[in-house]
């Protein structure tokens, strides 16, 4: 959990305020954390599904190789993308992911982005699932922030209602229910 405080510390400068926000943060990310790893097999999951629609030969690979479990992309769900990217590109990828631009699970098309972008290398090298992981754990600091982004919006566009469809409701990062009830109720509040 120190590789989500830690930058909000540096950027909110104050310790109350940043308490107060890694709070927040844990409140839609907290199952990541929960001892069962729910909320990191949910989004793992819902991945596979997305890879499944928007990239069938990957993952009729992945399947082949016995990889359908998406563990090689654990770090980045569980941490968003925190260790992939220098300082100031975590802090705008994480601005773009936070105000649920196109999607709240925008994260989950970046993680289908950065496979499809090396899909030629993991399947051209054959890779199995240790060779993959490696791999992975290898493209940290050499992923294409820009790029990367531009093919996740992409992708979540191109997946539409088909791609939401794919990922279970309550997956994380979703705001937590109460909270999702209290903005429709204002909603609510502010037609009438």
């Amino acid at each position: 959990m120190s590789d989500l405080l830690s930058p909000i510390l540096y950027v909110m400068e104050d310790e109350s305020q940043s308490f107060w926000c890694f709070v927040a943060l844990m409140e839609r990310l907290g199952p990541n954390f929960n001892r069962d790893q729910n909320g990191v097999h949910s989004q793992l999951f819902a991945l596979s599904k997305l890879v499944e629609l928007l990239d069938n030969p990957l993952h009729n690979y992945f399947q082949q190789k016995d990889c359908l479990n998406y563990f090689f992309c654990f770090r980045w769900v569980l941490i968003q993308f925190k260790r992939e990217f220098d300082f100031e590109k975590t802090m705008r990828l994480w601005e773009v992911l936070w105000t649920h631009y196109l999607s709240e699970h925008l994260h989950l098309y970046v993680c289908v982005a950065i496979l499809r972008r090396h899909r030629s290398k993991i399947i051209g090298e054959e890779m199995d699932f240790d060779t993959l992981l490696k791999f992975i754990n290898e493209l940290s600091g050499h992923i294409n922030l820009d790029a990367t982004l531009r093919d996740a919006e992409a992708l979540c566009i191109c997946a539409g209602e088909n791609g939401e469809a794919c990922i279970p409701p309550g997956t994380p990062p979703s705001l937590p229910f109460e909270i999702t009830s209290m903005y429709n109720q204002q909603d609510d509040d502010d037609i009438l």
